[in-house]
């Protein structure tokens, strides 16, 4: 799967960007929302963050993915939902209740299958697209938040009594740009390190709460508002029809980010499993 493409001179004003659209398998085009606004829907709370500082801290993240100048892309928060499945359910298809784009913690509670957090355990969060391989087109969005192996906090850093374990709004923000489409940039890249979509997080670290300069650009490559149609990072035409393909997306704590990917090909139906994590 070609993941680690650089994308140059998408804008005549940042003639060197760090930001990564996040690209379908084998060489094929750059993923996208054929509509404007997505909703995301928040699912309960977690150990620390009840739900309705979930929904807070989701708001405010959404924001920063809504609030840029040069693109039209709304990022929504709708009501909470008592969906709890990650991932798109291909026999419900698109428009399904099944279907929801969620937000969730897992807390491995004993009993609950489906409150296992399955991933690797040095991964802060996890987010799952659904897209068609030939086009780009998402389908599904879904962002697991990992309550099992980290401390989630959601208070001011400026306040004196507030301590930052992993800070939610700084995970979160950065998960939603893999929802609205971007990747991880190549840590070689200038100014990769500031962006909230760089790879790793440390404990104590809300710098990312806020997009940069390359974050927004990667919004707008995608998402411009002076054109409906979606921008295409990586100069490839979108073919129909195209099979359907779930790609994972991990966000994890300190350390040096490692890539890996593993693959998984369902003959039967023209799936194709992908994970890129961000490791401890």
């Amino acid at each position: 799967m070609a993941l680690a493409v650089v994308v140059l001179g998408v804008l005549a004003a940042d003639p060197a960007a760090a930001f990564l659209c996040t690209r379908t398998p084998s060489g094929g085009p750059s993923v996208f929302w054929d509509r404007r606004e997505i909703v995301l829907r928040p699912s309960g709370g977690g150990a620390e963050v009840d739900s309705f500082a979930l929904e807070a801290v989701l708001r405010r993240s959404a924001q920063q993915w809504t609030n840029v100048d040069c693109s039209d892309f709304n990022l929504r928060i709708g009501d909470p939902t008592i969906q709890r499945l990650a991932g798109f359910d291909w026999h419900a298809g698109t428009g399904d209740a099944s279907n929801q784009n969620i937000v969730i913690f897992r807390q491995d509670t004993p009993g609950d299958e489906v409150d296992r957090w399955v991933h690797t355990l040095g991964a802060l969060a996890i987010t799952t697209v659904t897209f068609e391989s030939s086009t780009g087109r998402l389908l599904d969005a879904d962002v697991e938040i990992n309550d099992t192996s980290f401390t989630f906090t959601t208070c001011n850093p400026d306040d004196v009594d507030c301590i930052v374990e992993f800070d939610l709004q700084n995970t979160l923000t950065h998960e939603l740009g893999h929802v609205v489409g971007l990747d991880h940039p190549p840590n070689d890249e200038p100014d990769a390190f500031e962006a909230t979509m760089f790879a790793s997080a440390s404990r104590g670290d809300t710098e990312k709460r806020d997009l940069a300069v390359d974050d927004a650009n990667g919004l707008c490559a995608i998402y411009p508002a002076a054109d409906p149609e979606p921008g295409e990072c990586f100069g490839v035409g979108r073919v129909s029809p195209p099979p359907v393909v779930f790609e994972q997306t991990l966000c994890a704590g300190v350390g040096t980010p490692r890539t890996q990917l593993a693959s998984l090909v369902a003959l039967a139906f023209g799936l194709l499993v992908g994970r890129r994590r961000r490791r401890g």
